[in-house]
């Protein structure tokens, strides 16, 4: 939904400070040392997996590393993360915690709405330990984005396949594809209500436009975007009664009221883009009305 910049760490060196803080087991720090060639490898098949759409054919723990009779165990990679990555006293806590604080108070998943309290394993931990101390596989989330959506597992089809904040395509950031509709209160003597919903691109895929629909689903930004704009809703209407009891025209009013939150907006599927779209459009088609009926609502 919201591109972050790729984590500027390198993940053997992420490795070995991991490993340099195994102190009193020594038999887990021998089986990551000798297993960190093939996480490497297991780290550049994850980013061109995502970057392709492919990462649905990943499959769950897709082998235990061994090499030379030394197995690197499911449990050994989910410690390295909880007991040796995170904890304070680390030193890959300042790598937890400048990742963390790269998203600048703005979950990634939904938009901003939310803000960002911890890292989220994209791949979990859980069935795909080997990623649980991956750079590009801890992202920033909030707690809603982290409990609902991303807490229910992952991608078994290229149609389920969540929105990669670091690696996934472009069009998914760079292309509008979420607006909304207001629908005003039937005698316009209360502020309406704002339906969102997906629009994707007609020369998308239809692997990608069900992707969409699925993220706006799994994530309630139907909801959750509704909440926001609903909130600024008051003083964008007392914005547009003003201009209407100066005499501005409609356009006039689009032009200097509405269009210059598009154009200030992080980025393109952000709330209040939609928001906007949606009091444009009922401007267009309301402007007979609106030019001679009595605005008290707005104040």
């Amino acid at each position: 939904m919201k591109r972050l910049a790729k984590p500027n760490y390198d993940f053997g060196d992420v490795i070995d400070l991991c490993i340099d803080g195994i102190a009193n087991t020594q038999s887990i720090k021998m089986r990551i040392t000798t297993n960190k060639v093939n996480l490497l490898l297991d780290a550049n098949l994850y980013d061109s997996a995502i970057n392709q759409g492919v990462i649905y054919t990943y499959s769950p723990l897709i082998r235990f590393h061994d090499k030379m009779c030394i197995r690197s165990t499911k449990d050994d990679y989910e410690k390295l993360y909880t007991q040796y990555f995170v904890p304070t006293a680390k030193k890959t806590r300042v790598i937890y915690d400048e990742i963390l604080t790269s998203a600048k108070g703005d979950c990634p998943f939904c938009g901003g709405i939310g803000d960002p309290t911890n890292l989220d394993h994209f791949l979990p931990k859980a069935e795909y330990p080997q990623f649980s101390i991956y750079p590009s596989n801890l992202v920033p989330s909030c707690r809603d984005c982290n409990m609902g959506a991303k807490k229910v597992g992952y991608a078994k089809s290229a149609e389920e396949q969540t929105i990669h904040p670091y690696l996934d395509k472009q069009i998914f950031f760079e292309e509008q594809w979420i607006t909304a509709d207001y629908i005003a209160d039937s005698n316009l003597d209360q502020p309406g209500e704002f339906r969102y919903y997906v629009n994707a691109p007609s020369n998308w895929t239809d692997i990608d436009k069900a992707r969409v629909e699925k993220y706006f689903d799994d994530f309630k930004l139907a909801s959750r975007y509704a909440k926001q704009a609903t909130s600024s809703l008051k003083s964008k209407l007392r914005s547009i009664k003003r201009e209407l009891d100066r005499g501005s025209s409609i356009q006039e009013i689009i032009d200097d009221v509405i269009q210059p939150d598009i154009d200030g907006a992080p980025f393109v599927n952000y709330w209040e883009v939609g928001m906007c779209d949606a009091l444009i459009n009922y401007l267009h088609s309301e402007q007979r009305k609106i030019k001679n009926i009595s605005l008290d609502f707005c104040v």
